[in-house]
């Protein structure tokens, strides 16, 4: 068996590349717990000192890594630049802060006891990593696991291979820096190899991606009850009031729900305003939308690309013709064009309704649903109202209002005045059905790690 990778701007096959054969994968656990036995013996600074050595290859070889994503998965070539910067961004923070998240810490200490927690590496990580970030998102999972003593399991997603694979050759290079030869290997393969890999005996599963696959991924799992953080879907919602600014807020919907041609897990998914200021608003929206820039193959500024497959662009024409069929009424896009490649316009879409998959499932494309409110408590009951909790965001000139409703959110991340994203130092992860765990901070860091109490009576 092979994946296939393809060039999202052409629909042609770039390459295909053997998957990793079932088989083989017992004795890839196996070599990962010899590995782990070295690995984990070194202190934290020095592990830490050889990662850190993957900052320079990636600066060397930003631009050839950056066309990769930029053909593999569509991104625009200078977004995909911004994406191998903000992976060494990443880099930088978890060289500084694991060793502080690992530290022994005295809990308690009196003449007749010490309590002492101490952070010990899980053993073996199965790193599961998505196809619209190929290059920062498996650093986010990679980076925190292998410093804090854990040997890797890495598969990169099927649709973004030659991403994964020019990524793991960078992670080989530093083998003569002191990583122990199978602390970071390799797996190539769609559903069933992943399958395969999570019923392995490993310790834990970091997985980002769908609902849809993070809920098998923890069935196939079970039998081993291992450990999991999964970064799950969203559908996340924007409330924008009655006092906001008209054009600055237009602006960051039109954005929150375009960057990455909307294939974004916190994107701006559906848009609740307050009734007063919808016709302006909804023309505002409009404007913003048809300036955005679509890359072609040839525009390495553009705001947007093509969708990664014809998979996700059937996903999204499937929701819009539930929309239109329920009475949706599109004011811009909507409409698939003609010609090679998986591209799907940028799409404002009004008279929207919670019976529509536009409004209560994951649509990863560019469309923007704009929906009437008659009160600020219809919107948060609205925005609510869903079985994902990744990111919301709120619209308002008025703090102690924007605080008042970022507090009763349900939510991973809630943002004021600007659209969901991760930050680099906070903590990452969604509520009720958009995970499971935290990624960054000591939090996220000890999701790789054993936290053991040490209870010493003094003789």
């Amino acid at each position: 068996m092979a994946v296939i990778s393809i060039n999202s701007f052409t629909g042609k096959v770039i390459e295909e590349i053997p998957e990793t054969q079932v088989s083989l994968l017992p004795s890839l656990v196996q070599n990962a717990r010899s590995a782990s036995v070295q690995w984990k013996a070194l202190e934290v600074g020095k592990r830490v000192g050889i990662v850190n050595k993957l900052i320079p290859l990636l600066e060397q070889n930003k631009e050839s890594l950056a066309k990769i994503v930029h053909e593999e998965m569509g991104k625009p070539f200078n977004q995909a630049l911004t994406e191998v910067d903000r992976a060494i961004e990443v880099i930088q923070y978890f060289a500084e802060t694991v060793p502080k998240a690992v530290e022994e810490e005295v809990i308690s200490n009196t003449e007749k006891e010490t309590n002492i927690l101490t952070v010990d590496p899980l053993g073996v990580v199965a790193c599961i990593t998505p196809w619209n970030a190929p290059v920062q998102t498996p650093i986010v999972s990679i980076l925190p696991a292998l410093l804090t003593g854990n040997t890797v399991l890495f598969k990169p997603s099927e649709h973004t291979t030659l991403t994964g694979i020019a990524l793991f050759r960078l992670f080989e290079q530093l083998h003569k820096e002191g990583l122990p030869k199978n602390a970071l290997q390799l797996v190539i393969g769609g559903k069933d190899v992943g399958k395969a890999l999570v019923n392995q005996n490993i310790d834990h599963v970091c997985f980002t991606g769908s609902l849809r696959a993070g809920k098998q991924i923890m069935k196939d799992s079970s039998e081993q009850l291992h450990r999991i953080t999964f970064e799950l879907g969203g559908k996340d919602p924007a409330i924008v009031l009655k006092d906001c600014d008209l054009d600055a807020t237009a602006v960051g919907i039109v954005k929150g729900a375009t960057r990455n041609t909307g294939q974004v897990c916190c994107g701006v998914e559906r848009v609740y305003i307050e009734k007063d200021i919808f016709d302006a608003f909804t023309q505002k929206v409009v404007e913003h939308a048809q300036n955005v820039s679509v890359d072609e193959g040839n525009n390495p500024e553009a705001d947007i690309g093509p969708l990664v497959r014809e998979f996700q662009r059937k996903m999204v024409e499937d929701h819009v013709a539930d929309a239109k069929e329920k009475g949706a009424r599109f004011l811009v896009g909507g409409e698939t064009p003609h010609g090679p490649g998986y591209f799907y316009p940028v799409s404002v879409v009004t008279n929207v309704n919670h019976s529509m998959k536009l409004m209560t499932e994951e649509t990863f494309g560019p469309i923007i649903p704009l929906m009437a409110v008659d009160t600020i408590e219809q919107a948060l009951e609205y925005a609510n109202n869903s079985n994902y909790g990744l990111t919301a965001s709120v619209w308002t000139k008025n703090a102690s209002l924007a605080a008042d409703l970022a507090g009763k959110l349900v939510a991973g991340t809630v943002t004021i005045n600007r659209y969901g994203s991760s930050k680099i130092g906070c903590p990452w992860g969604g509520a009720k059905q958009s995970g499971i765990g935290r990624l960054y901070t000591k939090e996220g860091i000890r999701e790789f790690c054993n936290i053991k109490h040490v209870w010493v009576n003094k003789v």
